[in-house]
C-alpha cells in the first residue's frame, strides 16, 4: 500500500513538471527575447567583411554594442558610422533603428497582415502590451496606422533633409542621408552619416535644426496623442468644436504629455540660454 501512495506520488510529481516544462512564455518574455534575438542577428551581419569599409571582419564586442545601441535607439556608437561601415553596414544599423523605433511586435504583425495571416490571440496581447493599449479590438488597424504614421513622418522629415542635403551631396547620396537622418531623428537613435561633426556644422541651418526637432517631438509624444490630437482638429475644421475647447477635451494622457512636453521644452531652453548665453564655446559669439 505504501509502495502504491509512493509510486502515485512519484507519478504526480513528474506530470507537474511536465505541465511546467511545456509552459507558454508570456508576451513580455517574447518580446524580450525577440529584440535580443534582432539584436544577435544585426551584430552577426555588422562582423561580415562586406561590412566595413575596411573589407575586414569587425569585432563582435563593436559589432553588438553597435547594433544594441541602434536597436535601443541610445545614440551611442564605438566606430565613426560615417567613415567605418560601408553602404552595406549602413543599411544595416538603419534596419536595426527602425526596428527599435517601429517596434518588432508591430513589425512581426505588419508582416503577416501583410501576408493575409491570421493575428492570433497571444499576438494580439502582445501588441496590445507593446503599445499600451486599453482594449484589444481593432488592433490590427492600430498597428496599420502605427506603420503608416511613422513613414509618413519619417517621409516628411526626409523631404526636408533633402532640400539641404541633395545639393551638397549629390542626389544619390544627398537622398540616402536624408533618409537615415529622418529615420534617426524620428526613432531618437541619435546616429547619422555627417561624420564627427555630426549636426553642429548645420548649427545656422534653419530647415535641418527645425526638421530635426519636429521629428523628435513628434515622436516622443507617441501615437496616441497623435490620434487624440487628430480627431479634436479634425472636429475643429469640420466646426462641430470651438478651438478654444480643443485642449480640454483631449483625453487625460494626451494632456499630460503635452503639458509636460511644453514645461520641459520651455524650461529646458530658458536654462541653456542663461547658463550659456555668455559662454564664447557655444552660444557667446
Amino acid at each position: 500500500m505504501i509502495v502504491m501512495k509512493q509510486n502515485w506520488e512519484t507519478k504526480r510529481i513528474m506530470k507537474i513538471k511536465k505541465k511546467a516544462g511545456h509552459r507558454h512564455m508570456t508576451s513580455f518574455q517574447i518580446i524580450i527575447l525577440g529584440f535580443m534575438g534582432v539584436i544577435l542577428a544585426g551584430s552577426l551581419l555588422l562582423m561580415l567583411p562586406w561590412a566595413s569599409r575596411s573589407g575586414r571582419w569587425s569585432s563582435f564586442s563593436d559589432t553588438l554594442f553597435t547594433a544594441t545601441s541602434a536597436v535601443c535607439v541610445t545614440g551611442l556608437v564605438v566606430q565613426d558610422t560615417a567613415t567605418y561601415w560601408s553602404g552595406f553596414g549602413q543599411a544595416v544599423i538603419l534596419l536595426l533603428i527602425q526596428i527599435g523605433g517601429i517596434g518588432l511586435i508591430a513589425l512581426a504583425s505588419i508582416i503577416f497582415i501583410s501576408l493575409n495571416k491570421k493575428i492570433s490571440l497571444k499576438n494580439r496581447r502582445m501588441i496590445q502590451e507593446s503599445y499600451n493599449l486599453e482594449q484589444m479590438s481593432g488592433l490590427v488597424t492600430v498597428v496599420r496606422k502605427v506603420v503608416l504614421c511613422v513613414f509618413a513622418a519619417e517621409g516628411i522629415g526626409a523631404v526636408g533633409y533633402a532640400f539641404c542635403f541633395v545639393p551638397e551631396f549629390g542626389l544619390v547620396k544627398g537622398l540616402g542621408q536624408a533618409v537615415f537622418t529622418a529615420v534617426s531623428a524620428f526613432c531618437n537613435a541619435g546616429i547619422d552619416l555627417l561624420g564627427e561633426n555630426s549636426l553642429a556644422d548645420y548649427v545656422t541651418n534653419p530647415l535641418v535644426n527645425v526638421t530635426t526637432m519636429g521629428l523628435i517631438i513628434a515622436s516622443g509624444l507617441g501615437f496616441n496623442v497623435w490620434w487624440d490630437l487628430g480627431e479634436r482638429i479634425k472636429l475643429v475644421f469640420q466646426k462641430k468644436l470651438s478651438p478654444g475647447r480643443l485642449f480640454r477635451t483631449l483625453r487625460l494622457q494626451s494632456k499630460l504629455v503635452l503639458t509636460t512636453t511644453g514645461i520641459l521644452l520651455l524650461g529646458g531652453t530658458i536654462c541653456i540660454l542663461l547658463f550659456e548665453y555668455k559662454n564664447p564655446d557655444t552660444l557667446g559669439s
